[in-house]
């Protein structure tokens, strides 16, 4: 089991660079929960929003930076990974009652029939990463893909 290494869990199809800000948080989970079920990890787009909607009711997936977390564990989830967001500039994000200026969106699509810790341990992979200052300037940086899996692997 061990440490999850977020290079292998960042699915390709679901990295956006310097997307326009999203209009809110509801207009962001629109376009990722699109984006995993045409990706072919999420069998119902609708289920698995509402999976990162009750998340979010149980608190906060905003973390500062300008970074937000945002998970959602369903059935529906016919693979597990993350989904990562760069806007090019900054929307307010709403979370449990905090709101913040979110420009980094790192989305995960959880299984309900995965071994429960697998998400955590994906958290706390991020939260490591987050905790550098050079992870935050990689996500502000980085021109693609391949650069920031590359990078990732520099600082893991």
């Amino acid at each position: 089991m061990g440490d999850v290494n977020l290079a292998e869990v960042l699915l390709p199809e679901m990295v956006i660079l310097d997307c326009e800000p999203f209009k809110d948080k509801e207009d962001m989970f629109d376009t990722m929960t699109c984006r995993f079920e045409e990706a072919g990890f999420v069998s119902d787009a609708k289920a698995y929003k509402e999976a990162l909607e009750y998340r979010e009711s149980l608190g906060p997936t905003y973390m500062g930076n300008y970074v937000a977390i945002p998970h959602g564990k369903c059935s529906e989830v016919l693979k597990p990974g993350v989904g990562f967001v760069r806007c090019r500039k900054p929307f307010i994000y709403e979370s449990a009652g905090e709101s913040g200026e979110v420009k980094f969106i790192f989305v995960l699509a959880i299984s309900d029939n995965q071994d429960n810790n697998y998400h955590l341990r994906v958290l706390a992979a991020l939260a490591g990463m987050l905790a550098h200052d050079q992870f935050l300037e990689l996500l502000g940086k980085a021109e693609n893909y391949e650069e920031l899996i590359q990078g990732i692997k520099e600082l893991s």
